[in-house]
């Protein structure tokens, strides 16, 4: 807090122009199937509803930093609302105030980011982190992106942050926090090749479970989450032999090609569950993943840019966590925890990728999660025809469940349920109506995961910019 008072001082000494984004946006999806379309809300962080025939109205405020300034401030506010015939909702999606000094950026609250190496807009979302949940209540300290490391003539660049924030309370759990820490490098400077390497880690932890009992909140069980250690007297005996808390560790590793015409990257997550930790080539389960191919091409509007996307989740380092005494480190069960039924997800929706399905869509109300054994095959483009803009994504999956995790690479097919998604969004500027643009969508399911659904998506918005 004495940070961001003493920040507030150094702004207000600086007399300049603040500039404060808004718009107010209007969706109606109107179709047919148990579902809304897996894409229509996927990577939305949960704005929209899951029932078929629904309307959302959402209105956000937004104060970004600026680069040229070595103190600045910024917020952001967005309100949410669903109407459809099974419920109404209405929540605040996003909520901070955030301040920077030099190449630091600190902020409290739910703050939507993106977080790993893969395509920040068309990905089908990171392997720890994507925009399928809405974001985590947090106070957080992180550089702005990359900054160079002195004497190195910029070939050598890093970025990290560190966080602590707060999960929803349910019925099983209450008061659970998040620790989260990241560190990248990057190696190439203004070389048109680039390499980067990162590793995040969260971990859920503290919290009163009604089954396990309270997991105390001290600065020595603090320090053993951020060091990834077991569990003192105090914690449960799972967490005295395990570790503390659960944790999820992901690497990125990724390249990347800028030149004149063309923009390519490469980028490769992995998940990690239990020690112990081997560089991303090495780990037990190398065979999951998440492997991208992202390709932009600044001069060619027609087809301005494409993802290519492969995910699998079926090794899970193997069938045995322990066997005769021995433990092994595998059936991983991804994003599932014993002592914590919600798993890694927010709200009910998944924190990570979101093709390991979302506790939203159990038809038991139960939390967990229950598919997280998965190929995934994805692709997604955009362009732009005079004021026309569009964006089509395709995805193919095989959803295998979560009874037999870490099923060995070849799962078997007998039980697989396959789901084919699709999606078309258009949008263009309305020349009548300032400011305002008009939105059209086509978009739909056909398989076993989540059934036959189609929708027509229509939405407007208006948006403008108050300077002061």
């Amino acid at each position: 807090m004495l940070v961001f008072l003493q920040l507030a001082v150094f702004i207000q000494a600086q007399q300049y122009t603040n500039t404060i984004s808004y718009s107010i946006n209007t969706r109606f999806s109107g179709g047919s199937g148990k579902y809304a379309p897996f894409l229509s809300t996927a990577n939305q962080y949960d704005r929209f509803s899951f029932t078929p025939n629904s309307l959302a109205i959402w209105g956000m405020a937004h104060k970004e930093l600026t680069k040229t300034r070595d103190f600045d401030y910024g917020f952001g506010l967005e309100l949410d609302g669903n109407v459809d015939k099974t419920q109404n909702r209405f929540f605040a999606d996003e909520y901070y105030i955030q301040g920077k000094i030099y190449f630091m950026n600190m902020y409290a609250g739910s703050k939507r980011e993106v977080f790993g190496n893969q395509d920040p807009e068309m990905s089908s979302g990171g392997m720890l982190w994507s925009q399928n949940s809405r974001p985590i209540p947090k106070i957080s300290i992180e550089t702005n992106g990359y900054i160079h490391v002195p004497y190195t003539k910029g070939f050598l660049a890093v970025k990290g942050g560190l966080s602590h924030g707060w999960f929803d309370n349910n019925a099983y759990m209450k008061n659970l926090l998040l620790h989260h820490k990241y560190a990248y490098l990057r190696l190439g400077g203004s070389f048109p090749l680039t390499v980067n390497y990162g590793i995040q880690h969260v971990a859920q932890w503290g919290g009163e479970s009604s089954k396990y009992g309270t997991m105390p909140v001290t600065l020595d069980n603090y320090l053993r989450i951020f060091m990834g250690k077991n569990g003192g007297s105090s914690a449960t005996q799972s967490d005295q032999i395990n570790t503390l808390g659960n944790h999820i560790i992901s690497q990125n590793l990724g390249l990347d090609l800028n030149m004149k015409d063309i923009i390519v990257s490469l980028y490769w997550q992995n998940l990690t569950e239990d020690p112990p930790f081997h560089f991303i080539t090495s780990t037990m389960n190398v065979q999951d993943g998440l492997w991208g191919l992202s390709v932009k091409f600044p001069k060619f509007n027609l087809f301005h840019a494409f993802v290519l996307e492969y995910m699998n989740t079926t090794d899970q380092s193997g069938p045995w966590h322990d066997l005769d005494g021995v433990i092994y480190g595998g059936a991983d069960g991804y994003y599932q925890n014993g002592q914590i039924p919600q798993g890694w997800s927010y709200n009910g929706m998944t924190i990570g990728n979101p093709w390991i399905t979302s506790p939203k869509y159990n038809q038991d109300g139960s939390l967990s999660t229950t598919n997280n054994i998965v190929r995934l095959y994805y692709f997604s483009g955009k362009g732009e025809y005079k004021s026309l803009n569009y964006r089509l994504t395709l995805a193919y999956s095989e959803n295998f469940g979560f009874e037999n995790p870490g099923i060995i690479s070849n799962p078997s097919y007998e039980n697989c349920k396959r789901q084919v998604s699709y999606q078309l969004e258009t949008s263009t500027a309305l020349n009548f109506l300032r400011n305002t643009r008009l939105s059209l969508a086509l978009s739909g399911d056909r398989g076993t995961m989540y059934g036959n659904n189609v929708a027509l998506m229509m939405g407007v918005s208006w948006s403008g910019v108050f300077k002061r």
